[in-house]
């Protein structure tokens, strides 16, 4: 089964540009970690992102972590709380 982590960050007013910008920025390295499938990031709100990850297993999913909290470190100043990141098994459907 594949593992889908899910990623909600709240974003300090005004700052949604700057964040798109380093995420886009970050994206090679994200794709390159062991299993990934690939992700996507959605404007869930005003000042918020989600950002959905695809993983060949949920165990590569908790394996990316590290990675993942690295990244979020470096956006830290732009953050309004720490982000909330969940994994979990599911399905994907390729087009």
């Amino acid at each position: 089964m594949a593992g889908i982590s899910k990623t909600v960050v709240n974003l300090q007013p005004g700052k949604m540009e700057e964040v798109t910008k380093f995420i886009d920025s970050q994206a090679g390295l994200v794709t390159e970690l062991d299993g990934m499938i690939g992700f996507a990031v959605a404007v869930t709100g005003e000042d918020e992102l989600t950002i959905i990850g695809l993983y060949e297993s949920s165990q590569n999913a908790r394996d990316a972590s590290d990675t993942v909290q690295k990244v979020f470190s470096d956006i830290a100043a732009f953050v309004a709380s720490p982000p909330e990141r969940g994994v979990y098994s599911g399905v994907w459907f390729p087009a």
